[in-house]
């Protein structure tokens, strides 16, 4: 991630989507289910930094586990 990016506060749901290559129907999904934590501030729904950075981290092992558990 650029500089920019590690600088931000919060990320709208477009801003993650666009980070991760996930959806955003994809992660409005994940957001309903409890997956991902968003708080409302005002019509917008915001991802906080840590918890981007938990998805992602969190997301990338489920795809390793998910190619791991194909090649066997």
């Amino acid at each position: 991630m650029s500089e920019h990016v590690i600088d931000r506060f919060a990320f709208s749901i477009e801003e993650l989507a666009m980070l991760t290559a996930l959806s955003a129907p994809k992660i409005r999904k994940d957001i309903r289910e409890g997956r991902l934590k968003s708080l409302k501030k005002g019509r917008r729904r915001l991802i906080l930094k840590d918890e981007a950075v938990r998805y992602i981290n969190e997301d990338d092992s489920v795809e390793q586990e998910e190619k791991q558990a194909e090649d066997r």
